[in-house]
């Protein structure tokens, strides 16, 4: 009887913590592990009154990689990352309200290695996703998010795939947890638009990896619209990608991409990544603009 108690206690909590999450509307970026000192720097930073933390509800961590027995590293190529520095990014969402994600990703040397992400969610399967819950539940992280990338055709891989994220979905769900997917715009590589259906009921929300080559008032798949509309009626968990290097894209400023979203009242933000390398994306113009973006509920 207690164990059932517990369990219960357990399911209860986890759906109160959807709930409140599912409330909020979504601002996402990630720190690389080639630049963290540089987002450090920015992410303290402000642009006169606008906090640049202030206007981020989640924040991922691209720090891990999968091994191809399902185990997790993190990036050693560029710099040595410890757990004193992660635990220095846990600690500060914690004092700011930002969510701080364990971001798992499959670039090596020689590019985007879809063998190496494949053998570790479908060939090792259990043991991956044990590895990646007690990481986040001791390192104290929020949740996971997945990175993985394909070039060309991936089809084969898909149920599979969809496997690992509804069985990582119900563990980290119930540790109260959250689960969110990096994907394509449209139908090439993997994991892409043509996944989501299967993806979507399973995930707290899926980042879009357009990036420029998607906009407010792009025509066709480009366009915001087409991608929300996409999603049908888990359109709430879309977060759209936009690149933070430059200023405009697809005949449009990067405000005017933001203030697209603000007025659509559903979907998320997420930007790559928190370096901010264009100054369009550091004014006190945009952060106005961001910051009312994360304080604005989604509409039912």
């Amino acid at each position: 009887m207690r164990s059932l108690c517990l369990t219960l206690l357990l399911f209860s909590s986890s759906l109160l913590s959807a709930e409140k999450i599912e409330s909020k509307r979504r601002v996402m970026t990630w720190v690389p592990p080639y630049a963290i000192e540089a987002c450090e720097i920015r992410l303290d930073s402000s642009a006169n009154a606008h906090n640049f933390k202030d206007g981020l509800t989640h924040l991922a961590l691209q720090f891990w990689q999968p091994t191809k027995l399902g185990e997790l590293k993190t990036v050693s190529r560029f710099q040595k990352i410890d757990d004193a520095k992660i635990t220095e990014f846990q600690k500060w969402g914690q004092k700011h309200g930002v969510r701080v994600m364990l971001c798992i990703y499959n670039a090596t040397n020689t590019g985007w290695d879809w063998e190496l992400a494949r053998s570790a969610f479908e060939t090792h399967r259990e043991d991956f996703i044990d590895a990646l819950v007690k990481e986040v539940l001791r390192l104290k992280l929020d949740g996971v998010d997945i990175d993985f990338e394909g070039k060309g055709n991936q089809e084969a891989s898909k149920k599979a795939f969809v496997q690992f994220i509804k069985d990582l979905s119900i563990r980290l769900h119930a540790e109260g947890k959250e689960l969110t997917v990096n994907t394509f715009a449209y139908k090439w590589n993997a994991p892409n638009q043509t996944w989501w259906k299967e993806l979507l009921p399973h995930i707290d929300a899926l980042q879009v990896m357009g990036y420029a080559e998607t906009g407010a008032n792009a025509t066709e798949w480009r366009s915001y619209k087409f991608l929300k509309e996409a999603a049908g009626t888990q359109a709430s968990k879309l977060v759209i990608g936009m690149p933070s290097n430059v200023a405009e894209w697809q005949n449009k400023s990067a405000i005017q991409h933001i203030e697209w979203i603000v007025k659509d009242g559903l979907v998320g933000l997420a930007f790559w990544d928190a370096q901010l390398k264009s100054s369009s994306w550091r004014t006190p113009e945009i952060w106005k603009v961001i910051t009312k973006l994360k304080s604005s509920p989604k509409e039912k």
